[in-house]
Parts: C-alpha cells; structure tokens; sequence
C-alpha cells in the first residue's frame, strides 16, 4: 500500500470508529431511559393497572421497547470496540512498518476488517497460531476420543474445539476419520487468530507493551517528542489491559465478609475498563496523527 493509502484508510478508519462511538453513546442513554420507564412501571406494581399479572398493553410496549435498546446497545457497544481495535491494530501496523522501511501489505491490513473476506492463502499473511499451537489443538480433538455418531467423516465434539476456536481454527475429520487442523474462513475467527487470549478474554488487541513500543521508535530515529506521546497513550492501554486482568483473577469465595476496600477497588477497575474503546481509540489517533513524523524519520535514516 502507498503512504496515500494508508492514511486514506487510517482517516476513514477514525471518521467510522467516532461515529461507531457516538452511536454506543446515544445507543446506552437510550437504555437507560427505558431502564428508568421499566423502573416506573414496577414502581405502580401496587395499582390494578400496573399490576404484574394484569393485562396492560402500554407496558408491554414498554418491555418490548427495553428488550429492543438492550440489543442493539450490546450491538453498537461490540461493533465499535471491534472497529477501534482494528484501528489500533492496523496504526501500529503502519507505523511499526514505516519505521522499519518495510512495505504494508493490504491482506494485513485488512486483516481485522469484519467486511472482509480472506482466502485461504491469503490468510497465511495473517499473524496467527504457530505450528505448536496447530499441533497442540489436534491433541486436544484426539484426547477427546472418537466420534459417538458411527460416521467416521463427524466432526469432533464441540468441546474439543473450544482450544481450536480459541486460535482462530477449526477442526474437520477426513473421510478417512483423521482430525485436521484448518484456518476458520470467517471474520470474526480472524480477531481471536490474530490477538489470542487478548482479544478473547479481555476483547482488546494485542499490541506491544509500551516500553518496547517507544524503544523500536527510538531506535528507528523518531523524534522524541512523537515518541513520548506514543509511549504515553500506550501506557494507557497497558493500564486498562491490567484493570482487566485483575477483574479476571477469581475471588476468594471462602472469604466470610467481602471487604469494603476490595469492593472499592473493584468498582473502580470496572469503571476504568468501562473506558477501554475510548483508550484505544486515543491509542490509535496517536499512532496516526505521528505516522508523518514517523515517516519523516525513516527517510532520513535511509538517507544516511
């Protein structure tokens, strides 16, 4: 891709991410407002015409309209965390690539795209799982024990494949009865393929740690200052990724009373992962609005 390109699809990128993110918000205040009205109606439980068991069309309409704003909150709040990641991923892409004076491969690029459809050799330009990995999953589909069903040709228990989904693969029986290993063709199988445990646990990219990020930009010629800045944002992504880990560790449901402090604590790691989409996308319009410098920067140093 041209340098053209790629801020072309970064630009658009940001333009789709910001109205993904106002549609969340809008999507979420709507809620809310039918969580309050659902409130309302539980509130006048003790009058003929609220009563739970009597007919009472107006609520119905109001339950159905609360059932309607869950979804598509659930929708847009998903949708819009999978287009900044995609963001996210592709800006450090782009710009790990320049500054290494390395081409960008359109495939890659569009390798967290949910539009998008790879082919099969086309998804060997994916990161993916290793061969350990490919290797560790057909174990798991031959621990698990043949197929009840008598057709040797069935595909293995769905428990069996969790490991395989888990990497973005799948797994088939030859006619033979074998198990093989092949890429999962579809989209969404691309994030937990390309992100791992990243993406399936905590629903975020895996990117590099920001100190390793800011020394590759170092090492490249990127001025200091633009590197500051990356390292910055890039730190606020290291710090929600670790709120989100901390909220993953399991309680200690032995303990007799829970801990107001822990309870504190708690709440507040929710409310800073509550914030994720938004340090992501601040991550990403870092990332893209120094890509030029970075730019600058390589040029340079192929100059010399």
């Amino acid at each position: 891709m041209t340098a053209a390109a790629v801020d072309a699809v970064l630009a658009d990128l940001a333009t789709v991410a910001g109205r993904l993110i106002a549609d969340s918000t809008a999507a979420q205040r709507e809620l809310d407002e039918r969580d309050d009205e659902s409130e309302r109606w539980l509130a006048q439980d003790g009058s003929l015409a609220g009563h739970r068991s009597y007919p009472n069309p107006s609520r119905a309409l109001s339950s159905v309209r609360r059932a309607y704003a869950i979804e598509n909150a659930r929708l847009l709040r998903q949708s819009s965390r999978e287009i900044v990641a995609w963001w996210a991923d592709l800006a450090t892409y782009a710009a790990l690539s320049t500054a290494a004076g390395q081409p960008i491969n359109p495939v890659r690029a569009a390798g967290a795209d949910p539009s998008a459809h790879l082919t099969d050799e086309e998804l060997h330009h994916l990161p993916g799982p290793s061969a350990d990995v490919r290797a560790l999953a057909r174990l798991a589909a031959l621990f698990a024990g043949p197929p009840v069903n008598p057709d040797a040709t069935a595909d293995p228990p769905v428990d069996a494949g969790e490991f395989a989904s888990r990497a973005g693969l799948m797994l088939q029986r030859s006619p033979s009865g074998d198990v093989i290993v092949i890429d999962d063709p579809f989209p969404e199988a691309r994030l937990p393929r390309m992100w791992g445990d990243t993406w399936v646990k905590y629903q975020m990219p895996a990117l590099l740690p920001a100190d390793e990020l800011a020394a590759a930009f170092t090492a490249a010629g990127v001025p200091p200052t633009v590197v500051e800045a990356i390292r910055t944002a890039t730190t606020a992504v290291d710090d929600v990724l670790a709120a989100a880990a901390r909220l993953a560790e399991p309680e200690d449901v032995d303990a007799p009373v829970r801990d107001p402090a822990v309870a504190a604590e708690e709440e507040a790691l929710w409310e800073h992962v509550e914030r994720t989409t938004d340090i992501l996308a601040a991550y990403a319009r870092t990332l893209t609005d120094h890509l030029p410098a970075i730019r600058t920067a390589a040029r340079q140093r192929a100059q010399r």
